[in-house]
């Protein structure tokens, strides 16, 4: 049975740069974002831009992979081609991964939409998404190194075995973590809020208060909010530049997934005095709190601490699944 919280331990990194952004049907845009988080210099790439279904369904995956973490606990030895398919290392140690199988209609039902076979068919899609993606990341020192996202390892209509790389692992073995809270995300409507609401919660510790300026939160969703639209649908309205409508329909859905975030009893938002937005994120209650593994030391868990960078001026069948982590 899912938890009522639902609180998601998050990757931290992911608030550096909108690597999931909302996007119109039809043919996306290739993904080729370059960002820089803690010294490191990340650069997704993949086939297509990922979208805000994508983020919840990883969201979902962490959720179940931190709740068979808990029930199940224990490690094994995998065979090598099965990191091989997140890393091409001949190291004698590689970064710890972790494996987890859940069907399709499990997802689903953590993503409260429908179970029939189009929705499987969007979940499968959503997967492959997530799962054609490259991550490169340049040590301050000149060392590079590469992996997959996800791991499709075996999969049919029903449901997949997938590997997590090792920054998603890590978060398991005591890395750290920003807090989401899942069950906020599906009960906003939009893209543009469910986006918001994760940039903000990757910002916001619990209990605290930021404030940033709308333009501001628009860099958090799209990674071209400062240079206008890379592609997409463009409107012509009179002598409008394209890039004035889209920073004009940009910003009407920002203020309309303020609208939808203000709504939510665990966040209070107001304006300033200097026309800034002003977000109060409320303590997680006791009940929300972030159990840990019962191989991880509750001190080893660390909540993402505040970065100077993000002050506030700038910034059912299968559902037990398989659960295995590879240290060798």
């Amino acid at each position: 049975m899912m938890p009522a919280s639902r609180i998601v331990r998050y990757d931290p990194a992911l608030c550096a740069a909108p690597v999931f952004q909302p996007v119109w049907r039809g043919d996306r845009p290739k993904l080729n974002l370059k960002f820089t988080f803690s010294g490191v210099v990340w650069r997704w790439r993949g086939p297509e831009q990922l979208g805000i279904g994508e983020q919840t369904l990883l969201l979902v995956l962490l959720e179940l992979a931190a709740e068979q973490f808990e029930e199940n606990g224990s490690a094994d030895d995998a065979s090598r081609h099965i990191e091989s398919s997140l890393y091409d290392l001949t190291e004698s140690r590689r970064p710890r991964i972790a494996r987890l199988t859940v069907s399709f209609y499990e997802l689903c039902r953590r993503l409260g939409c429908s179970t029939g076979g189009s929705a499987m068919i969007q979940r499968r899609a959503e997967l492959q998404r997530l799962c054609e993606v490259t991550v490169w990341a340049r040590q301050p020192g000149g060392v590079e190194f590469q992996s997959r996202l996800l791991a499709w390892e075996v999969g049919d209509d029903q449901g997949v075995t997938v590997v997590l790389n090792w920054r998603l692992a890590d978060i398991l073995f005591g890395g750290q973590f920003s807090p989401v809270c899942l069950s906020e995300r599906l009960s906003l409507r939009s893209e543009c809020a469910r986006a918001l609401h994760c940039a903000l919660s990757l910002r916001i510790r619990p209990g605290k208060t930021m404030a940033f300026h709308l333009d501001k939160l628009s860099t958090y969703i799209w990674a071209d909010a400062g240079n206008g639209p890379r592609r997409g649908r463009i409107e012509h309205v009179g002598t409008e530049s394209p890039n004035a409508v889209a920073k004009r329909r940009r910003r009407k859905q920002m203020l309309s997934a303020l609208s939808e975030i203000t709504a939510l009893a665990t966040w209070s938002v107001k304006t300033t005095v200097n026309g800034a937005v002003q977000f109060t994120r409320h303590p997680l209650v006791k009940g929300d709190a972030l159990s840990t593994s019962r191989r991880t030391s509750p001190s080893a868990v660390r909540a993402m601490p505040t970065s100077g960078a993000l002050e506030a001026d700038r910034v059912a069948p299968l559902a037990a699944g398989i659960w295995r982590m590879f240290s060798s």
